[in-house]
């Protein structure tokens, strides 16, 4: 087949071309001839925004004066037209001596638009030389390269067209009509005008891309990171080219294209003003068009480095360290971070550590705030997004281009965290509730999916919140997806301690001690809420908000409140006392709050015997069973909603009847039960089993009567026993 081989560009100056420097990048020669090409084009006014009218065709620009030797060397990085002694004088007088011309301008011949220089050097970075991007016109080549925003395709494809292609070439987004052309298939998906790339331009591409995968001609194929092709088209695409991120070496040759009438600037003083590779990596455009309006130089450097400075150091969130948590959760947490740190010096392989976990509990606990704690301690950035973020984009599509988006951002950033939090909205393609289910199909494949490419790519921790952990699909939970899943309780009187400790660094530990008790079993969030409201009402009333202060700013213990919390204090005590009576031993904490309390223990249930669910329900109600005991009543304590003393053991009982096949059913497995389409039977069975295995609870706990009233007593006083207080009271308690 006759057609035309890859032409390269034109090397002028031959032997007398002076060595690169070690210290510039290998990429710098072709930077500065397709700058010389982005110079001509600009010119002469010819280098169009994007594709020509019709839609289909790019050119390069053609002809133009051959530099000679003398201006070659002249580009070079260590060349100037300033005495060296002037230079140093100037550098040391903060003005940069290398950007001014003979007649001491630093304006640049030709204006030139940032995002053009930008995306030139970002292009000739990924290439490396015109020898690597020429084997990408050899006859069936095809090159993919991705990590563009969806706005800066179009830029990409004129550079690519205008400056890149040798002089005779043409890129074209349709196959040629003539067999001797010498033409690059160069695809890309169209954005919306409003940075995103729709459902039907990714269809497009695609067909796009099996079109020209059919023709004999050179093939080019630039994606933004949020754009995800079908597997089967993955698999037989080369590996991508990444578009390197903004660096300092690129933001001195933009500064030296925008602020310097000689294309260079003095590397000596310009660099250290610069921020660091990794501020500049996320830097956002328009901090960078805010920095490029300063007049010279060394002044964008600065600015630039004071816009970005807030954005690298702006984060009030906590370390793991300052959170001081004790939970199983914060262990996990801490324990990431570890790995993370050990990977990035190179002692551990990304494959040997968990990179993933799922944290839980109840609105207030501290879900985000850990996660954010687990990015800040580790140093890294964290990526956050949330279903309900990526659903407010619109439909479907566009819900799942935005997760998409989160995720690859995830990458592109790593090392950092990914978090997402209300991860239950997504829901389970098992659930009851048949509304949308093709919808939520979608979701959940589109998320398992993004999960294991993100598991792929080495350096992103993926964190989940929820509130509600049984209604996720079993696939998010496997292991391989979220490895870890951590719990995250009401904080412990340590770590209680903890908080106050940093809200009242002047307190003694007296008064944090008491100050603990008394907001003993609330949630981080309502701790800081009350101390934020005690911290107005100092200022408003002009006082010192210490820890007296703070304890007066609380609701007072009325009779009626002290009463309730020895109820609640009995209550928690008869479940702690059964459980090790029962072998659920052993309990790790008791606590009282302000709107209840809680006992933290093993679950009995091992075996799946019907004693351990008998003793299981027996512990479930002994809350219950010692209210009665000593006061004679009952209280709506053990009720409530999910979760619940009596939620749990209705559906335990139901369990052991419809699905365990130790019930009234015999071996049948009926399901698990509707709770509100019980049977007038099932109803009437399961209230008279509860009220059996209360009267077993009660008569368990007659037997420790006294040792319940001073055990409720001496946690009413101390608000929370750990495990380790708890053993006089329950070690010699054994089954």
């Amino acid at each position: 087949m006759n057609r035309r081989q890859p032409v390269p560009f034109p090397c002028h100056g031959g032997n007398d071309m002076p060595k690169i420097s070690n210290t510039h990048p290998l990429w710098a020669p072709y930077a500065r001839s397709l700058l010389r090409r982005l110079r001509q084009a600009e010119a002469e006014s010819s280098f169009d925004p994007d594709i020509d009218a019709e839609g289909e065709r790019i050119r390069p620009v053609f002809g133009g004066k051959t530099p000679s030797a003398a201006g070659l060397l002249g580009e070079l990085e260590h060349s100037q037209h300033q005495d060296s002694r002037d230079i140093e004088d100037m550098r040391a007088a903060g003005i940069d001596g290398y950007a001014m011309d003979d007649r001491g301008s630093d304006r640049p011949k030709v204006v030139i638009a940032p995002d053009k220089i930008l995306m030139t050097l970002r292009l000739a970075a990924t290439f490396g030389s015109r020898e690597r991007f020429g084997s990408a016109l050899d006859q069936r080549a095809c090159t993919v390269i991705t990590g563009f925003e969806p706005i800066q395709l179009s830029g990409a494809a004129t550079a690519i067209g205008r400056l890149f292609l040798p002089d005779g070439w043409t890129s074209q987004t349709r196959p040629p009509r003539h067999r001797d052309s010498a033409v690059l298939q160069l695809l890309r998906p169209t954005e919306t005008g409003s940075n995103k790339i729709t459902e039907h331009a990714i269809a497009k591409i695609e067909h796009e891309i099996l079109a020209a995968l059919a023709r004999p001609y050179p093939l080019m194929i630039l994606l933004p990171d949020t754009a995800s092709l079908p597997a089967n088209l993955r698999r037989v695409l080369p590996p991508a080219l990444q578009l390197p991120p903004i660096d300092r070496e690129i933001m001195l040759r933009l500064l030296g294209q925008t602020h310097s009438a000689t294309g260079k600037v003095d590397r000596t003083l310009i660099t250290p003003l610069l921020p660091e590779n990794d501020a500049l990596a996320t830097m956002d455009m328009p901090s960078l068009m805010s920095a490029l309006r300063e007049p010279n130089a060394p002044a964008a450097a600065r600015k630039l480095a004071a816009l970005l400075a807030p954005m690298a150091n702006a984060s009030s969130d906590m370390t793991l360290a300052e959170i001081g948590g004790d939970s199983p959760a914060h262990r996990a947490a801490a324990d990431l971070v570890a790995d993370l740190t050990a990977w990035r010096q190179g002692t551990a392989h990304w494959s040997e550590l968990s990179h993933a976990l799922l944290l839980s509990g109840e609105p207030g606990t501290g879900k985000s705030v850990l996660a954010r704690a687990i990015a800040t301690s580790a140093g890294v950035p964290i990526v956050e997004a949330s279903f309900g973020i990526w659903q407010s984009h619109g439909h479907l599509g566009d819900m799942l281009r935005e997760m998409r988006r989160s995720f690859a951002e995830a990458i592109q950033r790593r090392p950092c965290v990914l978090f997402i939090d209300e991860i239950d909205a997504v829901g389970s393609r098992d659930s009851a509730d048949r509304h949308a289910t093709t919808y939520r199909a979608q979701v959940i494949n589109q998320f398992l999916a993004e999960i294991d490419q993100l598991n792929r790519a080495e350096g992103v921790l993926l964190v989940g919140a929820t509130n509600h952990p049984e209604a996720l699909d079993p696939a998010i939970l496997r292991p391989g997806r979220f490895d870890l899943h951590g719990v995250l309780g009401r904080p412990s009187l340590q770590q209680i301690r903890h908080m106050l400790r940093r809200a009242l660094p002047e307190a003694g530990e007296a008064d944090l001690q008491a100050l603990a008790r008394e907001v003993a079993g609330e949630t981080p969030a309502a701790i800081d809420a009350r101390l934020r409201a005690a911290r107005s009402a100092a200022r408003r009333a002009a006082r010192c908000c210490d820890a007296a202060w703070i304890r007066a700013s609380l609701p007072a213990r009325d009779p009626q409140t002290q009463a309730r919390d020895r109820r609640i204090a009995l209550h928690e005590c008869g479940h702690a006392i059964a459980a090790t009576r029962l072998g659920a031993a052993p309990v790790h904490r008791i606590q009282l709050s302000a709107n209840g309390g809680a006992t933290s223990r093993p679950h009995l249930i091992r075996e799946g015997t019907v004693a351990e669910f008998e003793a299981e329900l027996t512990i479930l109600l002994s809350g219950r069973a010692a209210e009665r005991l000593v006061l004679g009543s009952i209280s709506a304590g053990a009720g409530g909603g999910e979760g619940s003393d009596l939620h749990l053991a209705t559906r335990l009982q139901l369990r052991i009847d419809r699905e365990a096949g130790l019930g009234v059913n015999g071996g049948a497995w009926l399901g698990p039960a509707d709770m509100r389409r019980l049977s007038p039977e099932e109803r009437n069975r399961v209230r008279v089993r509860l009220d059996v295995f209360e009267r077993r609870a009660r008569q368990l706990l007659e037997l420790q009567r006294d040792r319940l009233e001073k055990m409720a007593d001496h946690l009413l006083h101390h608000r929370e026993l750990n495990e380790e207080e708890l053993k006089p009271w329950l070690a010699d308690l054994g089954p």
